[in-house]
């Protein structure tokens, strides 16, 4: 996806009209309404919007908490959250740190893949990173309502012994639920629910992954704002 349709002049007004409503506490979903509607916005303008943009104490209260990833950590993965943001950067889709510092993307998913082998290099890329930090263990959940999960559980699980990484995948209905019951540990997630609920560091897997792998660089919402944070 080429950045500059999404990141016109319009969206720019877009980005400030959406923050300025989310001062004034006014709900996400209307505000997005509001403004997609005024300017015009395609979907994945809109979802750049509502994904990049958070009120401003929600965006410090998610960005106290990251933390760079260290050697010798216990790690808990959001699975398919980490996943599917690698996978949409491979597949052209924007990706872009929102106000809260966190990396996110504008693909569209929902749980529909359509190239195992793609993924599959997903999480050669995902454990390659993690290797040189020499996690205590890895233990990643991934979603079972998700197309092919199943299969997935077992590449993952596969895949971990090959790279001699201790850890597990763990196939459930809901890896929300799993780990928010982790009090110990650094959580890998962009979900701003367990973002918000957990009591554990926060690190922002995907965006390492996509930087050492590939040398990535993201638009920074916040600049468009005119407040860069990272």
């Amino acid at each position: 996806m080429n950045p500059e349709k999404i990141i016109t002049g319009e969206f720019k007004e877009a980005c400030h009209d959406y923050q300025y409503l989310l001062s004034k506490e006014y709900p996400e979903r209307g505000s997005l309404k509001i403004v997609g509607d005024r300017y015009r916005l395609s979907r994945d303008q809109r979802s750049v919007l509502y994904r990049g943009i958070a009120a401003e104490t929600a965006s410090m209260v998610r960005n106290v908490r990251l933390t760079p990833l260290s050697r010798n950590m216990h790690l808990v993965i959001d699975g398919y959250n980490v996943l599917f943001t690698i996978l949409n950067y491979r597949l052209g889709r924007m990706v872009f740190i929102s106000t809260d510092g966190i990396l996110r993307d504008a693909g569209s998913l929902h749980g529909k893949l359509r190239d195992d082998r793609l993924l599959e290099e997903c999480i050669e890329d995902l454990l390659t990173t993690l290797l040189p930090f020499d996690p205590v263990r890895a233990d990643i959940f991934l979603d079972s309502p998700v197309s092919s999960s199943n299969r997935h559980h077992l590449i993952i699980k596969q895949k971990l012994k090959d790279f001699n990484l201790p850890g597990t995948c763990s196939l459930v209905h809901s890896a929300d639920h799993e780990i928010r019951s982790f009090n110990t540990g650094i959580l890998a997630s962009s979900d701003t629910v367990l973002i918000e609920k957990t009591t554990v560091p926060v690190t922002d897997l995907s965006r390492l992954v996509l930087e050492e792998i590939y040398g990535a660089t993201f638009i920074i919402i916040s600049d468009l704002l005119g407040s860069g944070k990272e």
